[in-house]
């Protein structure tokens, strides 16, 4: 029987695909743009110059681009810093509570704890077209008894891309991070790494 925890163990986006990532790089590029303005406004007032030659030759460049641009990216902060208040179910990528697994999504995929027979990580096959192979780590909840597993390891019981492995820049969930977050909430569960499989 799962023991009782109060906080779930929850794996999130961490590459530059995240909510939290985006208003960052949103907010540094704001901060470099009006810096610059600064800077231009700071250095025309020393030699003495007219300051808006400059101020037009950098905002109004390119049809003005860089002007609506740059007032356009405040509101794209606002309405990104309140996303961000509320928990994102998109960068949520994998939950592990007394409840069972859960997969990230809207809505999030829960396999109840009396369901699992197994976690596994594996890495699947893949053959681009132009006949490129690859081994892409995965996630997969297993719904069958390990001695009536199937052959096919899709058949195995729902699965995902091994979290933090497809973020640019992301940060792969350690394998015994999951293990010990299990061992924690059902010690009954076997988690195994079983490597490379053929789909």
């Amino acid at each position: 029987m799962p023991s009782v925890t109060t906080e779930p163990f929850v794996v999130k986006r961490r590459g530059l695909g995240s909510t939290r990532t985006a208003l960052f790089l949103g907010t540094a590029l704001f901060g470099l743009m009006v810096l610059l303005t600064v800077a231009i406004v700071v250095v025309q007032e020393i030699r003495g110059a007219s300051v808006r030659t400059p101020l037009e030759a950098v905002w109004l460049a390119w049809g003005g681009t860089p002007l609506i641009f740059a007032v356009g990216l405040p509101i794209l902060l606002l309405v990104g810093a309140i996303t961000a208040l509320e928990e994102d179910a998109e960068d949520v990528l994998l939950t592990v509570d007394d409840a069972g697994i859960s997969f990230g999504g809207e809505p999030a995929r829960v396999i109840p704890w009396g369901d699992v027979r197994g976690v596994c990580r594996v890495e699947r096959q893949e053959v681009d077209n132009t006949g490129e192979e690859s081994w892409r780590p995965q996630l997969v909840v297993m719904l069958v008894e390990e001695n009536a597993l199937p052959l096919n390891p899709k058949a195995w019981g729902p699965s995902c891309p091994w979290p933090g492995t497809h973020e640019v820049l992301g940060r792969p969930l350690p394998y015994d991070a999951l293990a010990s977050a299990i061992a924690q909430r059902a010690p009954q569960i076997p988690v195994t790494n079983r490597g490379r499989v053929h789909a």
